[in-house]
């Protein structure tokens, strides 16, 4: 397969990008609210069953920009319904590229951060948690493809931070099935694959990236 130069990898993030935000509001909050009750199905059942593993009980999620997925009913109601501890992204503001999760409580101070990004107002005086103590993280994306590739913003900041195949959680990309592409996307090394993603029409496990 031919690589996709980068000028070609911006033309695909931007077309994606596009499609994305001129998706309708209403279709937005249904394809939402749709995504959020696959959610519950899937944290109902007891995803991770093999020795090492446990129920997930420590979640990685995010609050959504405008154009992407909203999964905020679904972290409101595991606040009032489960024992699932919620863990939010924060951009480092000293060193570029870098971010770290933080503790996510109901009462929990909201604010508007780097690149008009919703995160904790108070991050150093929450919880933090290394990679390889969550169970499962919610990764929001501009596109995937049938092999669990994601197409991010282009930051990197997911792939640094999960860049440890090891000690790596169980990776759930979260979409719209509009952001599905056809064209097979490449991958680079540093590239982290999802196990699986959840649209509005579903679960979507990829058995390449177990």
């Amino acid at each position: 397969m031919t690589k996709t130069s980068p000028s070609q990898r911006q033309q695909i993030r931007k077309k994606f990008l596009d499609l994305r935000s001129n998706l309708s509001a209403a279709r937005k909050n249904q394809g939402s609210a749709a995504i959020c009750k696959h959610l519950q199905i899937f944290f109902a059942k007891k995803i991770f069953t093999s020795p090492e593993k446990k129920v997930a009980k420590r979640i990685a999620a995010y609050l959504n920009s405008a154009p992407e997925a909203s999964v905020d009913a679904w972290i409101n109601n595991e606040w009032q319904r489960s024992q699932l501890q919620i863990f939010i992204p924060v951009l480092d503001q000293q060193q570029r590229g870098q971010m770290s999760f933080r503790r996510c409580h109901k009462n929990s101070k909201i604010s508007i951060g780097r690149f008009g990004l919703r995160t904790l107002a108070e991050p150093k005086a929450a919880e933090q948690i290394d990679a390889a103590d969550l169970d499962c993280v919610l990764l929001p994306m501009v596109a995937f493809d049938k092999y669990g590739t994601r197409l991010g913003m282009g930051g990197g900041y997911y792939d640094r931070f999960f860049a440890n195949q090891t000690k790596r959680p169980y990776l759930l990309g979260i979409s719209f099935d509009a952001q599905m592409s056809q064209q097979v996307l490449d991958r680079s090394p540093w590239d982290v694959g999802l196990d699986a993603v959840i649209t509005e029409s579903g679960l979507t496990e990829f058995d390449s990236n177990k």
